[in-house]
């Protein structure tokens, strides 16, 4: 199938206006491990038991790396995060400000400093790609030029499908290669939305939504 066939339906999905709702009370937890969590969370939340958060919500944290990190985690995993993954993220939040931090004020980061991350990263444990790859999106992060993008486990099970002939050099895709793959990813859907008239974003919405749910004649 060639994703062309769908350059509308992609160039006017309402990306950015994409929301999710997660509950104070699946965070309350971590709130009584992690002091600074209960004072931000009472800000977030205004006195509600319910938290809506859009992809645009998150981009306007207006430079607040820490707000930004938490609004991320809890649009990407409302259901809360599996076992102490959460709790171990943010005993390491000072480490990630200032990852993602230095990452914003360098210019045209390269591959090479997305391999420096991903070191980084392997050493703060319940954080992986489909986490921080939605980090390095909202933090409006570039490598080799590319916008970054999210890339979880939903997308990987769509180039695995083979179903896109665009990405058929991601069919192979796994757990295990994942991250030196991503970069190709990047680069992949760079040039598709060039060609599409579009953004990455839009496409990777699209494969989310619909990569897996087509039926093809």
């Amino acid at each position: 199938m060639n994703i062309n066939n769908y350059k509308t339906l992609i160039s006017n999905l309402p990306v950015r206006q994409q929301s999710f709702t997660t509950k104070r009370s699946t965070w309350l937890k971590t709130e009584k491990e992690i002091n600074w969590l209960t004072v931000l969370n009472n800000k977030l939340f205004a006195n509600q038991e319910t938290l809506n958060i859009s992809r645009q919500d998150i981009f306007d944290s207006n430079g607040k790396t820490r707000e930004l990190i938490l609004k991320t985690i809890y649009w990407g995993y409302t259901g809360g995060m599996r076992g102490n993954h959460f709790v171990n993220i943010l005993k390491s939040i000072k480490i990630l400000e200032t990852t993602f931090n230095d990452l914003i004020n360098k210019s045209d980061p390269t591959g090479d400093d997305f391999k420096d991350l991903t070191k980084i990263i392997k050493n703060i444990p319940g954080i992986h790609l489909s986490t921080y790859s939605k980090l390095l999106y909202f933090f409006n992060i570039r490598f080799n030029g590319n916008p970054c993008l999210i890339l979880d486990q939903r997308l990987i099970d769509v180039f695995n499908s083979n179903i896109y002939i665009e990405y058929s050099s991601l069919e192979k895709i796994s757990d295990y290669n994942k991250e030196t793959k991503y970069l190709t990813y990047l680069d992949l859907t760079h040039q598709i939305a060039t060609t599409l008239h579009t953004k990455g974003e839009n496409i990777e919405q699209f494969l989310f939504i619909f990569g897996n749910n087509l039926k093809i004649n």
